[in-house]
């Protein structure tokens, strides 16, 4: 297996540490004395976590919190991963070979197309318009479904753009999977983060989707979205015969998720709206300012309000090279966007709003001078 270049990571690993780091997709991270104060958890209980080699599938606990996530029941039915990327890694080898055709959206986070493509599949690109608000539409992917059609990708909410699928549209898109015996996946990584009031998380696709057809999996995780992305825990859910697939292939990976992680996940989950709300108090109140920014500078950018998660992705209207653009506020400011150029879109930019107001704030008066 050959795995191309992971375009953003240089970028993020150079420019981690700049002033204004509106580059990254997750929230900005906590210590983790901060985020046990905030769950009121008494640190003294690392002290008692054993270091032993756990359970390959994750915790029993841990999977029942996953759980409550989720109209599924049935702890058989989801295993806990290093990240999101270990249980995508597992998924794709376990149901896809070589020659298979898999649709993915486009634009989309490279590791949903490079590490299909690596398993020696063609990737066939459903076109994401601004016209529809980076939503995908059923009837494009019905018309690019093949004999050699093996997978279906689906991210929301969406990594660049924010755009989150409606339930509806999940349905149809469920309806043409089934329709042609094709596997349904969902990049579900911002579920938390609906771009509303209140700690509601997003339906998943999954659940939408599990009663009506069973080649239905999702993936999910708690690191973005609550600020703990060196954690590194993530999940899938899918029917038996798969998860228990999938473990057989993490066995010869990572095996386990360690004790310590897998702990403060828990935790995490455990507290999920205590971690809601604070995330929230900060983001809603960028969006804001954000959906104002972007009204006023609306000669300089094509803005696409997002729905969900934490990063949007305007467009540049009197520049073509979001490089050169990005690299100039780097030098001048110390301000970072990740370039469209890391998802193939040369003239748009990532931006992440998931930082504390304050910082968000001085980083958009920045901007307006541009």
């Amino acid at each position: 297996m050959k795995i191309k270049k992971l375009l953003m990571e240089d970028w993020l690993a150079d420019y981690q540490y700049v002033k204004f780091n509106l580059a990254e997709s997750g929230f900005v991270d906590f210590t983790i004395g901060e985020f046990l104060n905030l769950c009121t958890e008494d640190i003294k209980n690392l002290e008692k976590i054993s270091l032993i080699n756990p359970d390959t599938r994750g915790s029993t606990e841990l999977r029942e919190e996953i759980l409550k996530c989720y109209e599924e029941t049935n702890i058989e039915n989801v295993l806990v991963t290093v990240g999101v990327s270990e249980a995508l890694f597992a998924f794709f080898n376990v149901v896809l070979n070589p020659g298979d055709e898999v649709i993915v959206e486009f634009p989309e986070f490279q590791t949903l197309y490079e590490l299909p493509s690596a398993v020696g599949c063609k990737i066939i690109f459903l076109q994401l318009e601004e016209e529809n608000r980076f939503i995908p539409e059923p009837d494009k992917i019905n018309e690019l479904i093949t004999k050699k059609t093996k997978l279906i990708i689906i991210n929301t909410p969406h990594n660049p753009t924010g755009s989150v699928v409606p339930e509806r549209i999940i349905e149809r898109i469920c309806e043409i999977a089934k329709d042609n015996g094709v596997y349904l996946l969902f990049d579900e990584h911002y579920k938390f983060l609906p771009l509303t009031e209140g700690t509601r998380q997003l339906k998943s696709g999954y659940d939408i989707c599990k009663d009506l057809y069973d080649r239905v999996a999702a993936v999910g995780s708690i690191t973005k979205s609550f600020g703990l992305n060196g954690l590194r825990v993530g999940w899938l859910l899918s029917n038996r015969e798969i998860i228990e697939a999938c473990r057989e292939f993490k066995h010869y990976m990572t095996h386990v998720t360690p004790p310590i992680n897998d702990y403060l996940a828990l935790v995490a989950l455990k507290n999920k709206e205590r971690l809601i709300k604070y995330v929230k108090r900060n983001i809603l109140k960028n969006i804001k300012q954000l959906n104002v920014f972007m009204e006023k500078k609306k000669d300089c950018y094509k803005y696409i309000e997002p729905k969900g998660g934490l990063v949007c992705f305007p467009k540049l209207k009197n520049e073509t090279d979001s490089n050169a653009f990005c690299r100039k506020l780097l030098k001048k400011y110390d301000l970072s966007l990740l370039p469209g150029s890391a998802f193939g879109m040369q003239q748009y930019f990532r931006l992440n709003f998931g930082l504390k107001s304050v910082i968000f704030s001085k980083a958009l008066k920045i901007l307006e001078n541009v």
